[in-house]
Order: C-alpha cells, then sequence, then structure tokens
C-alpha cells in the first residue's frame, strides 16, 4: 500500500511537470509571436505600382530627391507607375486632379523621408513611368539620372548631378543640369539645355528653334538644319563640334576668344571682302543659301564645323 501511494505520488509530480513544460511551450510561442517580423526578417524597401485613367494629355510632374526616373510615352490614355525605394524611411505620395467625368488630368508624384536620415545617408527612390504620349511634364530630381521616351508634350526637367536624356520630343524642350551630361535625340520642338559641368549631345534634331549653353562641358550637334531656323549653341572652356551633311544650308557666325575655329565648309561671305575672315579665332559666312542661322562662340575651346 504504501508502494502504491508512492507511486501515485510519483505520477503526479510527472504530470504536473509536464503540464508546466507544455505551457511554457504555449507562452514561448506567444513570445515569438509577438516579435516583430522585421526583427526575425529584415524589412524589404517598399515597392509599389499603380495605373491612373487619364485624359490624353494629362500634366504629369514628379519630385525626387535621389534616384532613377524613366518616362516613356505609349499609346493608352493611362499613367502606369512603379517606384522602389532603397528605404522604408522614404515613401512617395500621390496626388490626383481629375476632370469632370472622371479621367485625371494632372498628376504629381511628391518623394518624402518619413524620418530624417542619419548624417550623410541618403534615401533614392527610382521611378518608371509609361505615359500617354501626349502627355506634359515637369520633373525635378537632383541626384539621379532622367531618361524619357517619345513624350510629344512640353517637358521640363532639372536637376543637380543626374545625366539627363530625352529622345522623340515634340513639345518645347527644356532641360537643366549642374553637373551632368545632357543628351537630346530626335526632338522637333523647341530645344533649350543648359548645363554647368555637362557636356551637350545633340543628335538628328528636327526643331527649328534650338540653344544649348555650358560652361566646362564640350558640345556635339550631328544632323541637318531646317530651313528658317536659329540654332545657338555656347561654352566657355570646352570644345565644339558641329557634324552636318554636305547639303546642310546655313549663315554662319563662329566666334571664340582664345580659341580657334576650325570649319571644312566652303563659306561664302555677303559683306565687304575681309568680312570672311576677321581672324584665325572667328569666321563669318554662308554656306549654300544660308537658310538656317548658325551662332557658335567659345572662350577658349576650339570650334569644328565638319562635314558628315
Amino acid at each position: 500500500m504504501v508502494a502504491n501511494q508512492m507511486g501515485r505520488g510519483i505520477r503526479a509530480v510527472l504530470s504536473q511537470s509536464s503540464g508546466a513544460r507544455k505551457k511554457c511551450g504555449i507562452r514561448g510561442v506567444g513570445i515569438l509571436l509577438l516579435i516583430p517580423a522585421g526583427l526575425l526578417v529584415a524589412a524589404a524597401p517598399p515597392q509599389a505600382e499603380k495605373t491612373i485613367e487619364t485624359t490624353a494629355t494629362p500634366r504629369i510632374s514628379i519630385s525626387n530627391t535621389a534616384g532613377k526616373v524613366l518616362v516613356k510615352g505609349w499609346s493608352r490614355l493611362q499613367v502606369h507607375v512603379h517606384y522602389d525605394s532603397s528605404s522604408p524611411q522614404v515613401a512617395v505620395d500621390t496626388e490626383e486632379l481629375p476632370i469632370p467625368g472622371g479621367a485625371v488630368d494632372k498628376v504629381h508624384f511628391t518623394t518624402y523621408v518619413v524620418n530624417h536620415p542619419a548624417a550623410g545617408q541618403t534615401y533614392t527612390v527610382d521611378y518608371t513611368l509609361q505615359v500617354p504620349t501626349g502627355s506634359s511634364l515637369e520633373i525635378h530630381n537632383p541626384q539621379g539620372m532622367v531618361q524619357i521616351e517619345s513624350v510629344r508634350g512640353d517637358t521640363s526637367v532639372d536637376s543637380l548631378g543626374g545625366d539627363i536624356s530625352v529622345s522623340d520630343s515634340a513639345g518645347h524642350l527644356s532641360v537643366r543640369s549642374v553637373g551632368g551630361n545632357i543628351e537630346v535625340v530626335r526632338p522637333s520642338g523647341r530645344v533649350e539645355a543648359y548645363s554647368i559641368n555637362g557636356s551637350l549631345h545633340f543628335v538628328n534634331p528636327t526643331s527649328s528653334r534650338l540653344h544649348g549653353t555650358t560652361t566646362s562641358g564640350d558640345i556635339v550637334y550631328e544632323g541637318d538644319f531646317q530651313a528658317g531656323g536659329d540654332y545657338v549653341l555656347s561654352d566657355y572652356s570646352g570644345n565644339m563640334n558641329i557634324i552636318c551633311p554636305p547639303t546642310a544650308s546655313f549663315e554662319l557666325n563662329a566666334k571664340t576668344v582664345r580659341g580657334k575655329v576650325d570649319n571644312s565648309f566652303p563659306l561664302v561671305s555677303h559683306r565687304s571682302s575681309d568680312s570672311l575672315f576677321s581672324s584665325g579665332n572667328s569666321l563669318f559666312g554662308t554656306h549654300s543659301s544660308g537658310e538656317a542661322t548658325l551662332e557658335l562662340t567659345s572662350f577658349s575651346g576650339t570650334i569644328h564645323i565638319r562635314q558628315k
């Protein structure tokens, strides 16, 4: 009988111990579930995409801080945006302004920082957009490249250190970058391009008004000139290369203060006999019938005008 009582006591102790282990295990799981997921697996930087029904000619603006901005025109009356941020500490706000009838006529994307970054840390957001071809664009992207393709409305882009590339634009194009290079390919509308340290590259424009200025970068113009067109290019210390077909028709006014003018086109002067070559660093004259006006100025760079 004593043995039976001892056996019952031992089983009771073991039963309590087993229950304690079960309760402890449940509490352990509960504690584990209370741990934020970010402490178990690193939180992924936020990504998002959105499609917005728009008019055929919406006005789209992007105010970014750093990162890439890619915009391409398409035939749909929609804006499709995908953005990818480098940190959960940075986010994107979208503002839509519809017209009566429901379609959106104005869209504004703004990058903002949720919490102030640590000293020396920069958060980036990369944007990729498909927009109606008739869209107008206004893009501010201080630190990062901007690339735009096949957008026919007016476009304005400014950056501090990023390169800017625009192809197949039709509206008024205004691009500015302090330190980045600017490339404009096949524009048909008015073009204004400005940089301080970056280079300018114009490829096959059909624009009749084109102005380009840089301080220390080079300028390259490849293509023909439109009849009645006005082309003004200037730099301070960089070199300039104008490469156009032998059939180009232009009136040339090229000047450099300390550099040289190198020309391979036969020119005819319509002024006094000595006005064609005033000095080794300036050149005035007409090629063919002089249908376009070409004004080139530099302070210390060399100006080359060559046949393609």
